[in-house]
């Protein structure tokens, strides 16, 4: 039996879904082989609850900076599998001030 479209999958779960149900999201990088893992309620303070097949372009692989390879599957976490995956947290939020200059005549 074929496997279903991922995208068709992803198109109808929201990232305030995925963190109901307690699921993990992990992006990989197809390009260099990179795999994150990220909770849902992390993401949720970054951006508003999209949908799953919109979210995997807006991350950047951070070894080789490349954007258009990036994947991303939905993981339920068993039993088995706590305290043996890297999953990273949102620690905190920074603000960057940049001046912005403008030209004029005296």
């Amino acid at each position: 039996m074929p496997e279903m479209n991922l995208s068709k999958k992803l198109r109808g779960w929201s990232l305030r879904d995925a963190a109901d149900a307690g699921q993990l999201l992990e992006v990989k990088c197809q390009f260099c082989r990179t795999t994150y893992r990220f909770f849902p309620n992390d993401l949720l303070q970054l951006t508003t609850n999209v949908s799953l097949d919109r979210l995997a372009c807006r991350f950047r692989c951070e070894r080789c900076n490349r954007s258009d390879y990036m994947g991303l599957t939905v993981r339920q976490i068993w039993g088995s599998e706590y305290g043996k995956l890297t999953v990273r947290r949102l620690v905190k939020v920074t603000t960057v001030k940049r001046p912005i200059w403008e030209d004029g005549v005296l």
